[in-house]
Parts: C-alpha cells; structure tokens; sequence
C-alpha cells in the first residue's frame, strides 16, 4: 500500500509538472499537429487511400522520435538539480519521505503528465479520423500511440538520472541536449560510419539497434506500420527473418530494461548523495 505521503507528492508532483510551460507548449503542438495531419490526410483519403493514412502515419511517427525524447529528457533532467539549486529539495526531504519516494514520485509525476499531453495530440487526431479510417487503421495509430507512450516512460528515466548526476541546470541540461542528439541523431550516424569502416554483419547492426531505446521505437512503430519491416531495407527483413515474432517482445523488453536500469541507478544514486 501507498503511503499518505507518498500520494501527497505525487499529486504534488503531477501538479508542478502540468502548470510547466514547456509541457503546455509540447501538448499545444503535439494536438496542433496531430490535428493537421489528420485533417490534411483526410483531405486525400478519397484519392489515395490507404496512401494518406500512411503518409499522415509516417509523420506522425518522425514528429514522435523527435519531440517525445526530448520533452522527457528535458522535463525529468532538470527536476531533481533545479529543486537542489533553489535550496527546495532539503526542505522537501524534511517531510516525512524518503529519497526513494521523491525520486519515484518525481519520476511518476513527470512521465505521467508526459502521458496526458501525447494523449491529447494523438486522441484528437484519432477523434477526427475515426470517421473516416477502417477499424485496422485504428488499430495500428493505436499501436503508435503506446509506443510512444513507452517512449516517453524510458526516456525519462534516463532524464531522471541524468538530473541526479548533473551539480548544476547547466550542466543537466547540455548533458540532456548531448544525450537527445546521440540517442536520434549521432547513433545512426556512427552505426553507418562504424558498419563502413569495420565491415558489421547484419547481427551486430541489430544488436546495436537494440541498445538503443529510440531506434527500438523506431522498429516498433515501423513494425505496426509494416509488419514484414520492408521500410527499413535488408537490416528490416533480417530483424524478421531472426526474430519473427519475437520482434516486439525483443524491443519492447529493450526499452523496458533501459528504463528499470535508469530508474534503479537513479533511485541509488540519489539516496548516497549528500546534499
């Protein structure tokens, strides 16, 4: 069972986290989006069929990527350091909770009002599609949506780390910066230079997809897109070939493990810290 305290900061928690500015921007755009994507594929659904819906997918999928990781990087990677530098974290582990609590409620709150802002981009984009789209195009934008929402939960836990390590909000937040660009863009980049240069086989390029939380959603999301994973070339067809159906219990457990990892690192962490 839940301690009193504990609810009460988590509430807490969920409450700081809905009034930032950043994630009230981030729910903004995402539902601005999310709505003109629709409208647009809409638009084209009498013509091209199935083709709009893919299109409006395959937005909606880079748009996720893109801003889903670096929203939950940002909010969790500053939380912990910007309370410690406004000297307000001593006077909220002077209540009645434990680090272990702070951190958890914190980690919740965060991910949690992550939650209900992707929610509201990709619910009034389902809303406005429902009409129009067949019950298995539902289901696949369905699929996207809790990708993205597994997203979200892994890579603020990593944010929450970040936060713990980080002495200052500068230092937190050009490490959450340096993480974003190596996590979306960097990775590829160095998979293809290291592939060139050392001569990868196929096997290890999936292994290093699957260190990679965000190349993990990435396959998962062009996965209920295209289950034979066409898309992603030969590396796509031998990802099928060797897990078949195995693909989305590999991934998913991937993105699973980097988030119990972060969490449990962050969580030891902060209770050997001094502050």
């Amino acid at each position: 069972m839940l301690s009193r305290e504990f609810k009460t900061l988590l509430v807490r928690e969920i409450q700081e986290s809905l009034r930032n500015k950043w994630l009230i921007i981030y729910a903004v755009i995402y539902a601005v989006l999310g709505l003109s994507l629709s409208y647009y594929s809409v638009l084209g659904l009498s013509y091209l069929g199935l083709k709009a819906f893919g299109r409006v997918s395959a937005a909606l999928v880079n748009l996720t990527l893109y801003m889903v990781p670096l929203m939950s990087l940002s909010l969790a990677g500053l939380s912990l350091v910007t309370e410690r530098e406004k000297n307000t974290l001593e006077m909220l582990l002077a209540q009645p909770v434990s680090k272990t609590e702070v951190a958890v409620s914190r980690y919740l709150g965060i991910t949690l009002s992550i939650f209900l802002s992707t929610l509201l981009g990709y619910g009034l984009a389902a809303w406005y599609l429902w009409l129009v789209l067949s019950s298995g195009d539902i289901v696949v934008f369905l699929q996207l949506m809790l990708i993205s929402l597994l997203a979200a939960s892994t890579l603020s836990a990593v944010g929450l780390l970040i936060s713990i390590l980080s002495r200052t909000r500068f230092e937190a937040l050009a490490t959450v910066l340096l993480t974003w660009l190596t996590l979306v863009v960097i990775y590829d980049l160095l998979v293809m230079g290291v592939t060139l240069i050392a001569d990868l086989k196929v096997a290890d390029i999936l292994n290093l997809l699957i260190l990679n939380p965000v190349e993990s959603a990435r396959i998962l999301m062009v996965q209920a897109l295209d289950p034979s994973l066409l898309l992603l070339g030969p590396t796509g067809l031998y990802i099928t070939r060797t897990l078949g159906s195995l693909i989305t219990l590999a991934f998913t457990t991937s993105m699973l493990a980097w988030t119990a990892a972060c969490l449990a690192a962050a969580i030891v962490l902060f209770n050997r810290q001094d502050l």
